[in-house]
């Protein structure tokens, strides 16, 4: 039986939280098409006869980094690289390499660990800029082109993987994942990452960046969750987009969270949200 602890790291928007969700088959990682939407290290679990694989889907690494939440996410990126016995490097071959990708490699260069060189993104024709990503193949154990948006290669992945990890006895019970999917979020930080999805869904280009989520209280009955939750921002301009004229905007996100957590949990979910201005919530990140 195999066993061990995989990191995937890459550009942010490289396709990193599509990935393990793909993989994973739940989802335990908020997918939006803004840069800097994982703000944790997040880990998954997938298990089948060959053995169990611990995933940790990072932050994306940026070229400069110079606001709070930035250098958190930053240091984050760097933590999920200690500890572990396999790097996935998820790269995206619509785009050309750049600063963001020398410093990537370069961390990875440092692990003495089996590494994955995976080129994401083959559902898309052009553009392919496969070619400035060749020349790394040598340095890695695999190269696999995949496609995780379509699910294209991730058995061959998969079984590349467990084939370069180490013998091992699983490191989690699958008895213990129940209502939530398979992750170490405890469900209050798994419910504000899908709210914080959600937000980022409704108010598209509108949203403040400086935006987090943070469930106050969950109460379970008998056929019903109970869930309170509040929306940091960091100024009152933005507070107002939140909210929408007449609550408008507060209501399609609450509603599509309560949607996306009754498909989770299979229960009527109660859902109350309030936004409040807090100039230092990003204090708040762990």
């Amino acid at each position: 039986m195999k066993s061990g602890r995989v990191t995937i790291v890459g550009r942010p928007n490289s396709g990193k939280s599509t990935l393990i969700n793909a993989i994973i088959g739940k989802k335990i990682s908020i997918v939006t098409n803004r840069p800097q939407t994982t703000r944790k290290i997040i880990r998954g679990v997938y298990w089948d006869d060959r053995g169990q694989i611990i995933f940790l889907d990072t932050p994306g690494v940026f070229a400069k980094i110079k606001d709070p939440i930035g250098k958190k996410v930053a240091k984050l990126s760097k933590e999920s690289l200690s500890g572990i016995d396999l790097v996935v490097y998820l790269i995206d071959r619509c785009r050309s390499r750049g600063e963001e990708e020398n410093r990537i490699l370069g961390m990875v260069r440092k692990i003495d660990k089996p590494k994955i060189l995976v080129v994401n993104k083959i559902d898309i024709e052009k553009p392919n800029q496969i070619h400035e990503y060749l020349f790394l193949k040598e340095e890695f154990d695999a190269m696999i082109e995949i496609s995780a948006l379509r699910h294209q290669h991730l058995k061959t992945l998969l079984a590349k993987i467990f084939e370069l990890l180490p013998e091992g006895e699983a490191i989690f019970d699958p008895e213990s994942f129940a209502t939530f999917p398979a992750m170490n979020l405890p469900p209050k930080e798994f419910l504000s990452e899908i709210i914080r999805e959600k937000a980022f869904m409704t108010l598209k280009q509108e949203l403040p960046y400086t935006l987090g989520v943070e469930v106050n209280r969950i109460e379970e009955k008998e056929n019903i969750f109970e869930i309170e939750a509040t929306i940091f921002t960091d100024d009152d301009h933005h507070k107002s987009i939140i909210i929408g004229k007449s609550g408008a905007m507060i209501k399609e996100i609450g509603s599509m969270a309560r949607k996306e957590i009754e498909l989770i949990t299979d229960k009527k979910v109660f859902l109350k949200l309030q936004v409040v201005t807090d100039r230092h919530w990003y204090q708040r990140l762990s």
